[in-house]
């Protein structure tokens, strides 16, 4: 009888040691693969999301830019292309208006004044007002940063379907709609009859608020101080409005007890037309909210002042904000001038480059190539483009006298 023989046997020492070489390899290869996955999809939303924020925070610049002028001072031609501010005897100086802040100095720690050209005379509004290195330092390498201001007139607002009459002491005008309002009334496209002046978030988003600033007849400025209402019998009559314009707003605009450049020059005038002005200031702050462990330095983040409101963000991670001026003077072009050169004023200014607006993704990525080197490890992108300043254009080529 023979004896069955077991010929099977088990792994030898080195068949498990290659096995386990190869399963390592096999490893170390997915997870190296999963962890690039994860970094091109953390690179790919991070590019992303900074060019959406980037494109959203230029198109808006550009589009106020584009405005500057428009339907407001630049009506009046290259000789009234201005509206003094208060100034004189008894003055304090205008400076950029902000709800809740008295020295208004987020922008470059002191209250800035609006400009005066030539130095020493009276602060002026223009349609664009330049404002090199007022704003704040973001590296010492790259110096001061810019901003800049534009005013235009809000088409928003049928105030020019109005009739102004401003009281004896420029504190408060009364605005009556004519019977005959359609003659010379121009309403936005839809609208078929002026609205009331009074805001409501719900129903009137385009009333008038405090900080809003109107501009009278081409003559002077006066900043919303208080809510409108409507003329006695109150609540009734819905075709007169009473608006004030009492001192003590932030920029230091109304100034009823100054005769010159205030709305004391325009007491008891009757038939005062008068306009909206959007007038946006973009510069850049480090929200003190942005500072923490994690970020000792804060978030540089871009703003939009408009008139007397609160600013607004824009977008975070901008590091630079430069412009430069395309300027026209007696028929002498001068291109990408960081400042008006002596002798011009922001009257001729006819186009606008943005020179920088340098800005970064939210997170920083250690594993990328492609980053700025100053800021290692950040996705980056540098907007630089010209506007051409329609309005400003127009009347450098075709002077309206």
């Amino acid at each position: 009888m023979r004896r069955a023989h077991n010929s099977s046997s088990g792994f030898t020492f080195i068949e498990l040691m290659i096995s386990a070489a190869i399963g390592m390899v096999l490893v170390v290869s997915a997870a190296k693969l999963y962890t690039q996955g994860l970094h091109i999809a953390w690179e790919t939303s991070q590019k992303a999301e900074l060019q959406q924020d980037f494109r959203a925070a230029a198109n808006l610049l550009q589009h106020d830019i584009s405005l500057a002028g428009a339907g407001a001072m630049g009506q009046q031609g290259l000789s009234n292309n201005t509206i003094a501010m208060p100034n004189g005897v008894g003055s304090t100086v205008a400076v950029y208006p902000c709800t809740g802040l008295s020295t208004c100095n987020y922008i470059n720690g002191a209250p800035v004044s609006y400009p005066s050209y030539p130095a020493g005379a009276p602060p002026t509004l223009y349609s664009i007002i330049p404002g090199p290195s007022l704003g704040i330092t973001v590296t010492a390498a790259q110096g001061p940063t810019d901003i800049i201001t534009l005013n235009y007139a809000d088409a928003n607002l049928s105030l020019n379907c109005y009739v102004g009459t401003m009281n004896a002491t420029g504190t408060q005008v009364t605005f009556q709609l004519p019977a005959a309002w359609a003659t010379g009334c121009v309403l936005p496209s839809n609208e078929v009859a002026p609205p009331s002046l009074i805001y409501s978030s719900t129903a009137n988003a385009a009333g008038l608020q405090v900080g809003d600033m109107i501009m009278f007849g081409f003559n002077a400025v006066g900043v919303v101080s208080g809510v409108a209402a409507t003329c006695a019998p109150s609540g009734t009559n819905l075709s007169c409005f009473t608006v004030p314009f009492a001192s003590g707003d932030p920029g230091h605009v109304n100034q009823p007890g100054v005769a010159a450049g205030s709305l004391l020059q325009l007491a008891s005038q009757t038939n005062l037309s008068a306009v909206r002005l959007i007038s946006v200031t973009y510069y850049l702050t480090i929200p003190p909210s942005s500072i923490s462990a994690v970020n000792p330095n804060g978030i540089p983040t871009l703003m939009r002042l408009q008139s007397g409101q609160q600013p607004a963000p824009v977008a975070e991670n901008v590091l630079y904000l430069k412009f430069t001026y395309d300027i026209i003077n007696d028929g002498v072009v001068s291109t990408g001038q960081p400042s008006l050169p002596a002798g011009t004023n922001p009257t001729m200014i006819t186009k606008v480059n943005i020179a920088h607006m340098s800005m970064r993704s939210q997170g920083r990525d250690t594993q990328s190539r492609s980053a700025l080197s100053q800021y290692g490890g950040y996705e980056g992108l540098d907007l630089q483009t010209s506007i051409a300043v329609r309005n400003m254009t127009m009347l450098q080529e075709y002077p309206i006298n």
